[in-house]
């Protein structure tokens, strides 16, 4: 005999939102229904479960500790559902003559946009969907079937993608081009020790790279300002704040001004790979792309 299920998705959204708003009119102005639909589907909720999920506290919704155990779960299963809802509407609109790429935001700059333009010329009816994500979220990406197609600066581990490995590149300086450190030809990391520095967050796979970086040079270097992608420290060298350590990508083509670009004397090496879902069926205009990638990266 089939189980029934007691908390159905509708109860879930509407219990989701109450909790993220606080208020049954913050939940309503979320999910654009009115206040009394809200206070019905709450009030039902709370029966059909047999469970009390809020307090009324000064006009307010205070959760108990039941409906603070029951939240984690029910994203868990609501953020899903999303996912699931979203590669549905992906199939449903993915049109032929159409390839969906993202890419890691410093490839973004300068590398994937000249694939594009060289894709685009020999194939000028292809249409491509292209944006920049940052590297952990690029397997749901591509698992979702919201991207067909990555390119990333750095590789990804997990067993449902392919990641074919394309070229090498480095970490590379980014200083003022009035700041001393710019008449050097080449940089070390010994030279950055008291400097004012732009890193990335350590968080993130960059700012983790940075770190063992660091600890296996034994410098101990410590950021003044921590950021998520390259382009944001490059601005913010510009502005003469401080030295960034970036990928090579990102500052390629002279892309910003009155930053001086300089190699590091510590090797620190990154690569750019080529990322797919194993469970994507075979397309001829992805693979299209792919060979032009190959071709220009080769």
């Amino acid at each position: 005999m089939e189980k029934k299920v007691r908390f159905k998705l509708r109860q879930m959204e509407i219990f989701r939102a109450v909790m993220i708003a606080g208020s049954v009119s913050g939940a309503a102005r979320m999910l654009f229904i009115s206040q009394p639909a809200v206070s019905k589907l709450l009030a039902h909720t709370e029966t059909s479960l047999n469970l009390k999920l809020f307090h009324r506290v000064s006009g307010k919704l205070v959760p108990t500790a039941q409906a603070l155990s029951l939240f984690e779960e029910v994203k868990k299963v609501y953020d899903s559902a999303v996912r699931v809802d979203s590669f549905v509407e992906n199939l449903i609109r993915q049109p032929s003559g159409m390839v969906s790429l993202c890419s890691s935001p410093s490839l973004g700059l300068s590398l994937v946009p000249k694939l594009i333009a060289t894709f685009l010329t020999k194939y000028p009816d292809m249409k491509v969907h292209f944006h920049t994500t940052l590297i952990q979220d690029v397997p749901l990406e591509l698992l979702s079937g919201k991207s067909g197609l990555a390119i990333t600066v750095l590789p990804i581990e997990n067993p449902s993608l392919h990641i074919e490995p394309l070229i090498k590149g480095r970490m590379v300086c980014a200083i003022p081009a009035h700041h001393a450190l710019a008449r050097q030809a080449r940089i070390s990391l010994h030279d950055l020790v008291d400097q004012r520095l732009i890193l990335y967050s350590r968080n993130i796979p960059f700012g983790q790279l940075m770190v063992a970086a660091f600890e296996r040079y034994q410098c101990n270097i410590v950021p003044t300002i921590e950021v998520p992608r390259a382009e944001l420290a490059c601005s913010l060298v510009r502005q003469g704040i401080g030295i960034a350590i970036v990928d090579q990508f990102s500052v390629a083509e002279n892309l910003w001004n009155d930053v001086v670009v300089r190699p590091l004397i510590e090797e620190i090496p990154i690569a750019v790979s080529l990322i797919r879902s194993k469970f994507d069926l075979t397309s001829t205009d992805v693979d299209r792309f792919i060979e032009i990638v190959r071709q220009e990266l080769k």
